[in-house]
């Protein structure tokens, strides 16, 4: 089965090829995509105990998290329908989500979309390389919940108590691999003396916790 390789025609993830099947390939994967969109969305704090979008408190706030899900599905051109991710969707520190999705009326053509303060952005068409199927390529939305990101984090900072001088990453992504059809997400720890990986189900559950 072949890969599908997708290239933006954004600065967003210009020159950036997806690998699957290795879970380091993925890590390094989602580097590079951290390294091209370093722009941070200045976080306004709250003044008062309502649920915000603001800044990291998106991937830590699980009410804000299926708020922004919620909006995705009811975008005209996805509402009622069955929604298709394209391979990955991440969750940034900064606040944002990038995701790229199948037209559901063409579903040769694949969009990003981007959710930063608040909303979802309008579509960019994406360009599609590789000799793969496209239906192989992607996954249905609903087979993850975007609030499973607040679980991952909350487990990630217990795991954190155990690493000296352990910094949590709260940018977060999951990766579906084409090569055996499933998927699984992905964040990591950065500790003063050493790294560790997680890695967990669809469900948020932990699946692996290794030192790198």
């Amino acid at each position: 089965m072949k890969k599908i390789f997708l290239t933006s025609i954004t600065l967003l993830s210009i020159g950036i090829l997806f690998s699957c099947g290795d879970n380091k390939k993925d890590k390094e994967s989602s580097e590079k995509v951290e390294n091209t969109t370093n722009d941070s969305v200045a976080g306004k704090e709250s003044e008062t105990t309502e649920t915000t979008d603001a800044g990291a408190e998106l991937t830590t706030n699980a009410a804000a998290l299926a708020k922004a899900e919620t909006a995705l599905k009811d975008l005209p051109k996805f509402k009622g329908k069955e929604i298709n991710v394209f391979q990955k969707i991440y969750f940034y520190e900064d606040g944002r989500i990038i995701v790229s999705l199948q037209d559901p009326e063409k579903p040769q053509n694949i969009d990003e979309y981007t959710y930063k303060d608040g909303k979802w952005s309008e579509p960019v068409a994406m360009q599609i390389s590789g000799g793969g199927d496209m239906k192989d390529n992607v996954f249905p939305l609903n087979t993850i919940k975007f609030e499973t990101v607040a679980k991952i984090i909350e487990q990630l900072e217990q795991k954190a108590k155990e690493v000296e001088g352990a910094k949590v990453s709260k940018t977060v992504y999951y990766n579906y691999n084409v090569m055996n059809q499933t998927g699984q997400w992905f964040t990591n720890i950065d500790g003063t003396r050493e790294s560790f990986s997680g890695y967990f189900n669809a469900d948020g559950s932990l699946k692996s916790f290794n030192k790198n």
